[in-house]
């Protein structure tokens, strides 16, 4: 009889501490990302800043598709946080919305607002950059014309070629025919092409102009130039992690770690950072480690 009074003291006791840190050693917060070095080098960032800033343990769920799959997973609670989503691309495919203002606050309060109302999950601040559209040239081009923005394009645009994906030709807000009517002028040729082989065709000279993502580690590595959209042309694609607002309620602590990321990264360094897993070969995980020591947010 004592033997059973002091087990159960030892179980209430048990209970008590897991109450009190709200956090059971079986419990694990799972973060879903897409197979992109850029994706894949956020989730370890969130992965190694909550793990060295909380007593929550984390688990890497990689591999997931589009947009719409990373959604499913969320709402199936397969996972609890999205490491990244771009504020264009759950405008249109979250929340199904085809309009939108293209100032980027306004667009993210939309995102924000929509998705907690639609998907009871939090939308986090940027990390810092977008992974937009942008229009792309060889350094010795922009030299030459002295070319810092996309306006600056229209005195030349007839004797220069473009080389683009062929769904932004056809698309009807904010491809081809969108941009002429906003820019008022189009290129004297257009290239169809896949979006994986418009970095090559630059740099040969096959084009003089590319439609490029702006964080892609092919720019440095064929050092292009970054055309400013200037009329706001494209739509705003800021980057941010998603959490389930019932997972933010069981770990109120969570908050406060993901926020310590929040505005750290521009599109600069997200370039650089895919420049050391795409082209380096460098593992995600010791890249995120690096990014995150060097700017104080880990513990050695």
């Amino acid at each position: 009889m004592k033997n059973s009074n002091w087990i159960k003291a030892l179980i209430i006791t048990g209970l008590s501490l897991l109450l009190a840190t709200g956090c059971s050693s079986g419990d694990v917060v799972k973060i879903g990302h897409q197979p992109t070095s850029e994706q894949t080098i956020l989730a370890h960032m969130l992965q190694q800043v909550i793990e060295g800033n909380s007593d929550l343990k984390t688990e890497l769920v990689g591999g997931l598709g589009a947009t719409p799959v990373v959604l499913k997973a969320m709402q199936n609670n397969d996972i609890q946080i999205s490491a990244v989503r771009y504020v264009g691309t759950d405008i249109t495919s979250s929340l199904g919305l085809e309009e939108f203002s293209k100032d980027p606050q306004e667009a993210f309060d939309l995102v924000k607002n929509g998705v907690a109302e639609k998907f009871d999950q939090l939308w986090f601040p940027s990390y810092g950059f977008e992974n937009t559209y942008v229009f792309t040239v060889r350094k010795e081009l922009a030299d030459k014309y002295n070319l810092q923005k996309i306006s600056d394009l229209a005195a030349h645009a007839k004797e220069l070629s473009l080389g683009t994906d062929s769904s932004w030709l056809e698309r009807p807000n904010d491809g081809y025919q969108a941009f002429i009517q906003e820019y008022g002028f189009q290129f004297g040729k257009t290239t169809p092409m896949d979006i994986g082989l418009v970095y090559k065709a630059v740099d040969t000279k096959e084009v003089d102009i590319v439609l490029a993502y702006s964080t892609d580690s092919r720019l440095k590595e064929y050092n292009l130039v970054t055309l400013e959209d200037d009329k706001l042309f494209s739509p705003p694609y800021g980057a941010s992690p998603v959490v389930r607002n019932d997972t933010l309620k069981k770990y109120p602590q969570l908050e406060e770690v993901i926020n310590k990321l929040a505005g750290k990264i521009d599109t600069q360094t997200m370039t650089a950072l895919n420049y050391q897993a795409d082209i380096e070969k460098k593992d995600p995980a010791a890249i995120a480690r690096e990014f995150l020591l060097e700017h104080g947010l880990i513990q050695k």
